[in-house]
């Protein structure tokens, strides 16, 4: 489990939507990154169900009472996917974001409306722009320059003091959790749908990068509670997960959410989805509280802190909507099927841009470590 092994498919040959079978179609969502897990979950019906001019796409997951996965889905334009599918399918085949003065690069998701997707790069050294094309086939490529990062906070000394009201020995996400050495936000439940056990999970980065087993976590509750001990680190994805101890417990609810309550996750359509509606994400951080910021971009590769390139990146919101100490929590929107009723999650907030040129907050897409790691919300 605490393998933190990831891969990038090869190339995929585009073929129009409306022309496409079942089958191919969903290899199509799996080989692109969409999961194997979300696209097997569409059916013969639900593409049957949709228009000439639509296709249907897992837009979430939830969990089911028997412990399962259920699909949320929806139909969407099938320009716009087709522009979204193809956008993707060139940023893997951009072998330019591999050099060291490529900081990062990600799928912008275009409008509703035709095709305006476009692959961002942002670059650290003016010698690499004209290794950059300005198109790859139809998807348009943005390069920005900026500053190269070289450090950043990441933690603070001084802990929060806030008293916490747990409920029964059961922990809800937002909250104050810590290492022997830094703080974070607490993330709500993780859960492994293998064995349905759930975990208590931050950012990595809150443990040093090494993610220790056994190390304990502590509730930052006035005091410093140990309520967990860490099984499994994964640096290329910023997260850790430990194992309740005691009577404490892992809640699907963040802190004063409205609604708190987690019932699942997004698919990385539907987080592109999203951007298309023009709807936010929110999230509570237990330095910086609750904010709003809209949806940027996806499938971001980002190489700007640390030794360790990460994979599945989602950016969003803006820098003043993070500090440190938010690290660990979680994006959050309210379930377009139900929004009285719960949340889906969109990733981890895990670090926010310093330098100029560039402003938003990203971390590790929900999708990715379920796809990379079985872990769900």
């Amino acid at each position: 489990m605490g393998d933190d092994t990831e891969h990038r498919p090869g190339a995929v040959h585009d073929e129009p939507v409306a022309t496409m079978g079942r089958r191919r179609f969903v290899d199509t969502l799996a080989s692109l990154g969409f999961g194997a897990l979300s696209a097997g979950l569409l059916t013969a019906d639900d593409v049957r169900a949709a228009s000439r001019d639509e296709v249907p796409v897992v837009y979430g997951l939830t969990r089911s009472d028997d412990g399962g996965l259920t699909p949320r889905r929806k139909t969407v334009p099938a320009d716009w996917y087709e522009d979204f599918r193809s956008a993707l399918a060139a940023h893997r085949n951009l072998e330019v974001i591999h050099r060291d003065a490529v900081a990062n690069s990600a799928v912008a998701p275009g409008e509703y409306g035709g095709a305006n997707a476009s692959i961002r790069v942002e670059i650290t050294s003016e010698d690499v722009r004209g290794d950059v094309p300005e198109r790859v086939e139809d998807t348009p490529v943005e390069v920005r320059k900026v500053e190269r990062a070289t450090g950043g906070k990441r933690g603070l000394q001084a802990e929060p003091t806030e008293s916490v009201a747990l409920e029964g020995g059961g922990v809800p996400g937002s909250v104050a959790v810590a290492s022997d050495d830094l703080y974070g936000t607490l993330a709500p439940a993780m859960r492994d749908p293998a064995d349905g056990s759930l975990y208590f999970a931050t950012a990595n980065h809150v443990f040093g990068g090494t993610g220790n087993e056994g190390e304990p976590m502590y509730l930052l509750d006035g005091g410093r509670t140990k309520i967990g001990e860490v099984r499994s680190g994964y640096p290329k994805a910023d997260l850790v997960c430990a194992s309740p101890i005691g009577d404490y417990r892992p809640l699907h609810r963040i802190r004063d959410g409205s609604p708190g309550r987690v019932l699942g996750q997004f698919t990385k359509v539907g987080l592109a989805d999203l951007k298309a509606a023009g709807e936010p994400l929110e999230k509570i951080g237990v330095k910086t509280g609750h904010t709003k910021g809209q949806i940027q971009a996806v499938d971001g590769l980002t190489c700007a802190y640390g030794a360790i390139c990460k994979q599945g990146q989602l950016k969003w919101g803006s820098e003043s909507g993070f500090s440190d100490g938010d690290s660990g929590s979680v994006n959050y929107h309210p379930d377009p099927d139900d929004p009285d009723a719960g949340v889906l999650v969109g990733g981890f907030n895990n670090a926010r841009t310093w330098w100029p040129g560039e402003n938003y907050i990203w971390g590790t897409a929900a999708h990715h470590i379920t796809e990379n790691h079985g872990l769900t919300f």
